[in-house]
């Protein structure tokens, strides 16, 4: 599956530096690099190739965190309220 992210930046140079931390970070995740898109300012993106399961594990972490967030929430105002 192919994955687009934008890359945000006035100038070119803001671009390529975030086009470089964003690669750091989608690599580490399994992600792999396709190609880079120069459309301007907020029109840039670059394409990654990535796996169903990777996509997968990303998305029950965030439920999880979600869930957890939730749960302290209720806690904290469950006692706020005693």
């Amino acid at each position: 599956m192919k994955k687009q992210i934008v890359i945000g930046g006035f100038s070119k140079e803001q671009r390529e530096k975030e086009l470089r931390k964003v690669k750091k970070k989608y690599l580490k995740r399994g992600y792999k690099f396709i190609n880079y898109v120069d459309n301007g300012t907020l029109k840039s993106f670059a394409i990654f190739e990535v796996e169903d399961s990777i996509i997968k594990k990303e998305k029950a972490t965030n439920l999880i965190l979600l869930g957890i967030f939730f749960m302290a929430l209720a806690c904290i105002m469950y006692f706020k309220a005693s």
